[in-house]
């Protein structure tokens, strides 16, 4: 019985590692956008994309731990108290831990997320100013944008 306790502390401390990684991730996706370096933007999200899928799997693992301790239902603010009383101590700094590792990966992918978007106004702002149309503001949700129109000092025609 207390090795799936054992298991889900070693499950948080893990977790935990993987924030620390998203936020390096995010931290190179900022610097890459404020370096005007695509390439690297590119292979930082491609790095994203596959800790998703080990994020993914994570999410399985935690329910089915979770699952074997009867805690399906329990936040993880309130987990260490369904831990036997020789491991609460453990469960409450491991749990203390992954909400410090997870505000530092928040903070990290807001900051890039600002860059991000900085950079996406001023490339709109430069193809408005060489005659492209505006984006029109919308509001939340997803709304597919009409197709491009490019500017005429962009335009080329290769047949000549």
């Amino acid at each position: 019985m207390g090795d799936v306790y054992q298991a889900y502390l070693d499950f948080l401390r893990s977790l935990g590692e993987h924030l620390d990684q998203l936020s390096a991730l995010a931290q190179k996706k900022a610097a890459a956008a404020n370096g005007d370096d695509l390439m690297a933007l590119d292979e930082v999200m491609k790095q994203e994309q596959a800790m998703t899928l080990v994020f993914r799997g994570m999410e399985q693992t935690r329910e089915k731990l979770l699952e074997q301790m009867g805690c399906g239902s329990v936040p993880l603010s309130r987990l260490a108290e369904r831990f036997p009383p020789e491991l609460q101590g453990q469960a409450r700094e491991a749990v203390a831990a992954l909400q410090e590792h997870y505000q530092s990966y928040r903070k990290a992918a807001d900051d890039a997320r600002l860059v991000l978007e900085r950079h996406l106004r001023e490339i709109d702002a430069i193809i408005t100013e060489m005659g492209g149309a505006a984006e029109p503001e919308s509001g939340p949700g997803y709304v597919p944008p009409p197709p491009p129109d490019t500017p005429p000092s962009m335009k080329t025609d290769f047949r000549a």
